[in-house]
């Protein structure tokens, strides 16, 4: 049996073989602060070097190291995917809305409150699921938090309603937050392309703090004995634990059993033509490499302090637990479940990033 994490609750699924569902994380009270955020349309465009617009091909870039894309490279990617914009199809235009694609207990609840709470943007997110049913998009302005539209894009129900009511075209929302990848893309169009950016973290880190999160949030507050008392070891051995999450979710398969090599190179594919990368692992650089992408400008001091505290110290859903050091039996034993999300990783993390990094800088 294998856990399926939905919300705030877990669900055991012996047909599933990979955790699927939305965000373990939950969204906690903020304080308001006044933002001073520059930001036109969704999200501004850049302003590049020359005053023009550039189509910038990152494929190849030249490095310091020499790197190898592997033959992934041209293959085709699931339709899907069809209305999220190229990363190279840079600068951002306007109508494009950024898309964050959130990986569970990997800054979700950063981004979150950076662009919610410190940049007052308006979000679509998990928040819209205590709003009021309605036949009509609307904005909850909610005291001392941040701004939302009314619809739940944690659920595949959520995303459809969002979707019958255009929610791409309203021009509401200016960040879509969802971890369902696939149907969240079904909300975009040709003329309302989704801007698609993730924030990725080592798989072995992310299973163990995944594991300590929802053990202690909702397996021990409801009481859930069989779960609550689970070792880390017993939990990962007996087939509980999320296998390759982020590749299955990349290619919609979180029901197929063994993954293959078509399918790691599908989700290599989808990412390096899909989607901004930013690593837990170097905040500082992800969040202002997403701000210089979408061409937000900080200013103001509260916005400033709101800024630096959320990123650097007092990031919300903090939790805090013991590490699994590699090359331990334990960390062996998780990397067993995530060998094609350690892949994805490296690749995201040596190639990706570093590319981007490079595109970035010649904007």
């Amino acid at each position: 049996r294998l856990i399926f994490l939905h919300g705030s609750n877990v669900v055991s699924n012996s047909n599933m073989r990979g955790a699927a569902g939305t965000s373990a994380e939950v969204h906690g009270k903020m304080s308001s602060r006044e933002s001073e955020t520059k930001v036109t349309g969704h999200m501004a465009n850049h302003d590049v070097s020359n005053g023009e617009p550039k189509n910038l091909n990152i494929q190849n870039s030249s490095h310091k190291r020499t790197i190898s894309h592997g033959d992934h490279v041209g293959i085709s990617i699931p339709n899907e995917f069809d209305n999220l914009a190229d990363i190279t199809d840079f600068p951002v235009s306007k109508g494009e809305i950024p898309f964050f694609w959130h990986i569970p207990r990997s800054a979700g609840g950063t981004v979150n409150d950076i662009f919610g709470r410190c940049l007052g943007l308006t979000l679509a997110s998990d928040a819209g699921a205590a709003a009021k049913k309605s036949d009509e998009l609307s904005v909850v302005k909610a005291a001392k938090q941040f701004n939302y539209v009314n619809v739940d894009m944690s659920t595949t129900e959520g995303i459809e309603r969002a979707k019958t009511l255009k929610l791409a075209q309203g021009e509401l929302a200016d960040l879509v937050i969802s971890t369902l990848l696939f149907p969240a893309s079904s909300i975009f169009s040709s003329e309302h392309k989704g801007r698609m950016f993730t924030v990725m973290r080592h798989p072995v880190e992310r299973a163990v703090s995944l594991f300590h999160y929802v053990q202690d949030t909702q397996w021990r507050r409801s009481n859930k004995k069989e779960l609550a008392n689970l070792g880390m070891e017993d939990y990962f051995k007996s087939g509980l634990a999320e296998n390759n999450w982020v590749t299955r979710f990349l290619i919609n398969e979180p029901k197929k059993g063994e993954l293959t090599r078509e399918d790691v190179n599908k989700a290599k594919e989808t990412l390096r033509r899909k989607c901004l990368i930013g690593l837990l692992s170097q905040k500082g650089e992800t969040f202002d490499r997403f701000e210089r992408y979408f061409g937000i400008s900080v200013k103001g001091e509260d916005t400033k302090d709101c800024h630096e505290k959320k990123l650097q110290w007092a990031w919300p859903l903090k939790h805090r637990h013991d590490e699994v050091e590699e090359g331990t039996a334990l960390w062996d034993l998780i990397m067993s479940e995530n060998k094609h999300d350690m892949e994805l990783y490296n690749y995201a993390s040596d190639v990706l990033f570093e590319e981007q990094g490079m595109m970035l800088k010649k904007a």
